[in-house]
C-alpha cells in the first residue's frame, strides 16, 4: 500500500494549488482528478490580476483567452450602467486547470487523471483512501486528506459536515456561446445586477475562446428554478439592448449546485486530519465576493491546525494541539 502525507481530492483550481504548496514543503502529495485533462468545465475563467499572487506562478499567454478583458460595464435594476477600467485575467477552465495540475507536479507532487476516489475509512494509523482507475480499484494511506470536490463535497458529505448543501440542486449557472454582429465589445465584461435575470449572482456576457482557437461571446446567469427560460429571456434582453444580428449558438454549458447560500453552515474548513477548500469549504457566496468577515467566527475554531515540523521529505506531519 502507497502511503501519503496528503491527498488531495479533484483537480479543479483549489486542489492543484493546495497540491502545489503541499509538494513546496516536500511533503510527499498525491492529486487525483476524476477525469482525463483537459476535461470540460463550466465555469466563469474570469479572476482579477493578484490571483497570479495567490497561486504564486505567472500564467502562460497561451493558457489565456485570445482576448483581454480590461472594462467592465455593469447594469443596475433602477437602471444605472456604469463601466470602469478593471483588468481581469479571462482563462477557459479545461487548459488552465490542467496547467495547474501539472504545475503541482512540477513542484513534485504526484499527479493522476482518470482517478476517482470513491471512500475514505480512518484508522489509528492513518486514513484510509480507495481509489478507482478504470476497472482497477487501489487502496493508499495518507496522513491528511484535502476536500476539494467542489459544490457537491464527496468527503464532507461522508463526514456528515454537509450543513448548507442538500440532496438536491438549489439552482444552476447556464451559459450560450454564440456569434453574432452587433455592439458588445470584446475587452469588456457586462455584468446585470438585477434579480429578474439572475437571483443567484449576477447575469454576464463577455468573450472567450473556445477549443477551436476562435473567440466567440457567451452569455450566462445562474437562477433557481426554470433555468432555460431564465437565460433565454435574459438573452432577448442583450440582444435588444446591444442591437444583436444573425445570432448562432454554437455550444450550451450548465452546472447545478446542492450548496444553499442562505445557510451559514455551509462555511466548514474542516476538522482533525481533513480539510476543505475552495466550494467544498462553503467559501463562495451569490456575489462571489471577498469571504473575509465570513471566515473570521470559523479560523479560531479550529483548534488543531496543521502544522509541519520541518520540511524534510522523511518527516512524518503531524497536528498542533
Amino acid at each position: 500500500m502507497k502511503e501519503y502525507h496528503v491527498f488531495v481530492a479533484d483537480g479543479a483550481v483549489a486542489g492543484p494549488v493546495a497540491a502545489k504548496f503541499c509538494a513546496m514543503q516536500n511533503l510527499n502529495t498525491l492529486l487525483v482528478e476524476r477525469a482525463k485533462v483537459p476535461r470540460e468545465k463550466p465555469c466563469s475563467g474570469i479572476q482579477f490580476p493578484y490571483f497570479e499572487k495567490i497561486i504564486g506562478n505567472h500564467i502562460p499567454s497561451d493558457r489565456l483567452c485570445n482576448n483581454t478583458l480590461s472594462k467592465v460595464e455593469m447594469h443596475f435594476p433602477n437602471g444605472k450602467v456604469i463601466s470602469a477600467k478593471f483588468p481581469m485575467l479571462n482563462f477557459m477552465r479545461d487548459t488552465f486547470d490542467e496547467w495547474l495540475c501539472h504545475l503541482a507536479q512540477s513542484y513534485g507532487a504526484e499527479f493522476r487523471d482518470s482517478c476517482c476516489f470513491k471512500d475514505f475509512e480512518e484508522t489509528n494509523n492513518g486514513i484510509i483512501i480507495h481509489l478507482e482507475t478504470g476497472d482497477d480499484i487501489e487502496v493508499i494511506k495518507a496522513k491528511y486528506v484535502v476536500d476539494a470536490t467542489g459544490m457537491r463535497p464527496a468527503i464532507r458529505r461522508k463526514l456528515r459536515k454537509a450543513e448548507g448543501f442538500q440532496n438536491g440542486s438549489t439552482g444552476a449557472a447556464l451559459n450560450y456561446y454564440f456569434t453574432a454582429d452587433g455592439n458588445l465589445e470584446s475587452d469588456k465584461l457586462y455584468q446585470f445586477l438585477d434579480i429578474e435575470y439572475n437571483n443567484m449572482m449576477f447575469a454576464w456576457v463577455y468573450n472567450k475562446t473556445l477549443n477551436d482557437g476562435n473567440d466567440y461571446w457567451v452569455v450566462g446567469t445562474g437562477y433557481d428554478k426554470d433555468i432555460y427560460q431564465q437565460l433565454d429571456r435574459f438573452f432577448d434582453h442583450i440582444k435588444e439592448v446591444y442591437h444583436l444580428k444573425n445570432v448562432r449558438i454554437v455550444k450550451k454549458e450548465g452546472y447545478s449546485s446542492s450548496m444553499s447560500f442562505i445557510n451559514e453552515k455551509r462555511i466548514w474548513l474542516g476538522e482533525r486530519n481533513f480539510l476543505m477548500v475552495g466550494d467544498a469549504a462553503g467559501l463562495i457566496t451569490r456575489a462571489r465576493s471577498s469571504l473575509h468577515n465570513e471566515c473570521k467566527p470559523v479560523i479560531p475554531s479550529c483548534r488543531r491546525p496543521i502544522q509541519w515540523k520541518d520540511n524534510r521529505r522523511n518527516q512524518e506531519p503531524v497536528s498542533s494541539r
